[in-house]
């Protein structure tokens, strides 16, 4: 998927306007090194939903926070790399953001965030003023990158009624001024406006982040996590056959009192395939958190318990059929549903699935080789 496409898909989606250049709207993001402009541009869109379109001086403090909120999810929570040449995330981890564990809504996070002293200059010095760069094409051509500021600057208040930028900057540029015309096609066609950015967000951090699962649903705070019930289901009948013990603690897990952990964590995978869950005590599963565990300890403890989970559940009657509960293992294994009940073939095969996504998620930051303490 490159930026062409990108465009291209949009380009019948936008609505025409005879008051702005849609064109030019759509040419923002065809030259990008970092995430910059993908984040202005978001805030910016949240800032003026948030204020309901009623004002045009939009302080630059309040595009910098909301910045910082949507990159802190696929940074923070996701870890997904933004870039080598990339400063947010490095913002971030200097932040320190106190949060709890699991998720934390949009509204909760900004508050967190805006107590924290963030440094405003290391991170939209430039990209309020890029941003506006294919407004200008030929005038800024051959200009230096330190005149750049200064030249966009002028030229967005001179040619503000001709050329119509996004925007032009107050005197002390602390805010910018929103033409009332682009703050009119913004309102009138917001959702259509902000999948066009995410569409673009999603393609730039796809390019950074080429092997990492799920990469769509890692790019802003998820709603809710879907419930359990039909994986809490099939462990539940499974255990109440067969109770079977917690591969990290030891202790009997029974029908009646279980919880169920992602062996790759959720925030790595951003699914919850049943070939992936186990069933642990309450405690364990938030000791465990978002860490990865020791494999030489316990993978062959987890393909274990999941190899006679299934074969519990294959000779249970009464039950969905089993070829339709193990579909998942059958198109992410790539297995029949015979070879799922070969221990050998099953364990090689999760092996094969999980080892490449284990390595991939500790290279992306997510401690690993962890080991249940239960003193701790």
């Amino acid at each position: 998927m490159d930026n062409s496409f990108s465009v291209s898909a949009f380009r019948y989606h936008l609505p025409p306007s005879h008051q702005v250049s849609i064109p030019t709207l759509l040419r923002i993001f065809s030259s990008t090194a970092t995430s910059y402009k993908y984040l202005f541009f978001i805030g910016l869109l949240q800032v003026l939903e948030d204020t309901n379109f009623s004002t045009l001086h939009i302080p630059l403090d309040a595009i910098l926070l909301e910045m910082l909120v949507t990159a802190w999810y696929p940074h923070s929570y996701f870890r997904l790399s933004f870039g080598i040449n990339d400063r947010i995330a490095e913002e971030l981890d200097r932040l320190s953001v106190e949060t709890p564990r699991g998720f934390i809504s949009h509204t909760e996070l900004r508050a967190r965030i805006e107590t924290c002293d963030y440094r405003k200059n290391n991170l939209i010095h430039l990209v309020p003023y890029r941003l506006l760069t294919p407004f200008f094409p030929h005038k800024l051509q051959g200009r230096k990158d330190a005149q750049k500021n200064r030249d966009i600057t002028e030229l967005a208040a001179r040619c503000f009624e001709t050329i119509r930028p996004f925007y032009c900057f107050s005197e002390d540029q602390d805010s910018v001024i929103m033409h009332p015309a682009w703050m009119l096609y913004f309102s009138d066609n917001l959702e259509l406006v902000r999948s066009f950015i995410h569409w673009q967000w999603l393609d730039y951090m796809q390019r950074r982040n080429p092997s990492v699962p799920n990469l769509q649903l890692k790019l802003f705070p998820p709603k809710t996590k879907k419930p359990l019930k039909k994986q809490t289901d099939f462990w539940r009948t499974v255990l109440a056959e067969n109770p079977l013990p917690c591969i990290f603690s030891g202790q009997l897990m029974t029908a009646e009192d279980f919880s169920l952990d992602h062996f790759l964590p959720w925030s790595f995978v951003a699914h919850d395939q049943l070939w992936n869950l186990t069933p642990v005590p309450r405690s364990v599963n938030s000791a465990k958190f978002n860490h990865l565990p020791s494999l030489d300890v316990y993978f062959n403890k987890f393909a274990s318990i999941q190899y006679t989970a299934l074969k519990t559940y294959k000779l249970l009657p009464g039950t969905p059929s089993f070829e339709t509960v193990v579909r998942p293992y059958i198109a992410d294994l790539h297995l029949t549903p015979d070879d799922l009940l070969d221990r050998t073939i099953f364990h090689t095969a999760l092996k094969r699935v999980i080892t490449p996504l284990y390595a991939l998620a500790a290279s992306q930051g997510f401690a690993s080789d962890w080991v249940f303490n239960a003193s701790s």
